[in-house]
């Protein structure tokens, strides 16, 4: 998607058809890329096999730059989170989005939004970022 830099976008990913629920939002306010009037430029895709997304922008973000995955329809608690948290409840309130390091490590971002069935974070700018709970 290429948009002017300068004013608000928010892009909706969706799973494909027949349900294309809403998968993730991510959201640029007015200041994320500077008020220059450039063009600019957000790939985004889809991570295969887990809960995430690759986001890279022609411009490096500023500020203010959120995602948000929505996972109460595909939801489904690993069994390594069922070992560790005993019982589905604390597993999901510790759901984080999580940013992937160089080292394949994963950093858990502070959430940005407390909502049931979603998790939120404001993130850096370009990279991998996913659904995830410490270990």
């Amino acid at each position: 998607m290429t948009f002017v830099a300068g004013t608000a976008r928010i892009i909706v990913m969706q799973h494909g058809p027949p349900e294309n629920i809403v998968f993730a939002r991510i959201t640029f306010p007015p200041a994320a890329f500077g008020d220059s009037g450039r063009l600019v430029t957000v790939d985004l895709r889809p991570r295969p096999g887990v809960y995430g997304l690759d986001l890279s922008t022609s411009i490096p973000p500023r500020s203010g730059v959120t995602v948000m995955f929505e996972y109460a329809r595909y939801f489904s608690a690993p069994a390594r989170a069922l070992q560790v948290y005993r019982n589905i409840v604390p597993f999901e309130r510790a759901l984080a989005v999580g940013r992937l390091l160089p080292d394949n490590n994963i950093e858990l971002l502070p959430p940005a939004d407390e909502e049931t069935d979603k998790v939120a974070a404001l993130v850096p700018g370009a990279g991998s970022y996913l659904v995830a709970a410490p270990q």
